[in-house]
């Protein structure tokens, strides 16, 4: 008995320890949209909030991204819209409600991709990737979590995009 509890130990270890060697690390970039125009139903970008978004592009040219995630509006889909097309991604839309559920998923995929939302979804999904923020304001633009997860653990790298006035 007590040799095959020891083989079984064996065993787990190598299976528990071989997963976290071989757990691969990515990124999940999170952002809330690009300054919209006037207060509608559905507002496309401002001219700022249009800056933002091809500073945006450039901030992030040379990231290896593997998928974009956007709530299906007019200012979120336009806010990843120069980033996609310079990697030659298509926008793949996700329900606002559904921001933690797609976290989750993002989360298990283990791929480095991009996700936009907005001010009251953004800090609920960087949160179901285990990082602890505070909530944004309505006034709050520009803000990119980068969670980076090495060997499973999550860290926090906060950036801001620059935009002319």
């Amino acid at each position: 008995m007590s040799r095959l509890l020891t083989v079984l130990t064996l065993i787990c270890i190598g299976v528990l320890g071989s997963s976290s060697v071989m757990a691969q690390d990515f990124s999940i970039i999170v952002v809330r949209h690009a300054e919209k125009a006037v207060a509608e139903s559905d507002p496309p970008l401002s001219e700022k909030g249009q800056r933002r978004a091809q500073a945006l592009a450039e901030m992030l040219s040379k990231v290896q991204i593997s998928a974009i995630y956007s709530t299906p509006y007019k200012r979120t889909e336009q806010t990843v819209s120069p980033l996609a097309q310079q990697h030659g991604l298509e926008v793949k839309n996700y329900r606002a409600g559904d921001g933690e559920n797609l976290a989750a998923q993002l989360r298990d995929a283990q791929q480095d991709v991009l996700v936009v939302g907005h001010s009251n979804t953004v800090p609920g999904i960087v949160r179901a990737l285990d990082i602890e923020v505070e909530d944004l304001t309505e006034q709050d633009y520009g803000d990119v979590f980068v969670v980076q997860f090495r060997q499973g653990k999550p860290q926090l790298l906060r950036l801001m995009v620059p935009v002319q006035e």
